[in-house]
């Protein structure tokens, strides 16, 4: 890998597992490459859209109080990352299959588009078909799980 290869790390938490039933509560996206290290950090509070919260109480709470509306996190969120797509910087998150189809339906959802694609790495199984273990001890604060998660990344895999 190109050691300029620019990467947008995303992390999101949740008020459980299903989209549509439960809530995006927080976005977190860090860009960087292992040239240039952490480039640039994004974090928005989005306001919980049902009263269910199987997970994330305290971040889910914190939305309710701060959070911005779907539509108007997810705006923030998209202008945060056109400038990096512009430069070619591919999503990766940790794992995909959970984070990425969140950040899809609340795109359609909220934006009535999805300017982000369908495409996003799963650096864990990238890391595990280099045969290493993603290994990193989250706070479960989406910037921050993006920000450890990248530098992990961008350390021992990319």
């Amino acid at each position: 890998m190109k050691d300029d290869k620019l990467w947008l790390m995303i992390d999101v938490e949740t008020s459980g597992p299903v989209y549509g039933r439960h809530s995006l509560v927080e976005i977190g996206a860090v860009a960087g490459s292992r040239a240039a290290g952490i480039c640039e950090r994004f974090a928005v509070l989005v306001r919980p859209t049902s009263d269910e919260v199987l997970t994330s109480r305290a971040t889910c709470a914190r939305a309710r109080e701060r959070g911005l509306p779907p539509a108007e996190a997810m705006r923030r969120f998209a202008e945060f990352c056109a400038p990096h797509r512009a430069r070619g910087a591919e999503f990766i998150a940790r794992p995909a299959a959970f984070d990425w189809p969140w950040i899809v339906y609340y795109a359609h959802t909220y934006l009535g588009e999805n300017p982000f694609g369908f495409k996003a790495v799963c650096a864990s199984a990238w890391m595990q078909a280099l045969g290493k273990r993603f290994a990193v001890r989250l706070p479960h604060v989406a910037v921050e799980d993006a920000e450890l998660q990248l530098r992990a990344f961008l350390e021992r895999g990319a």
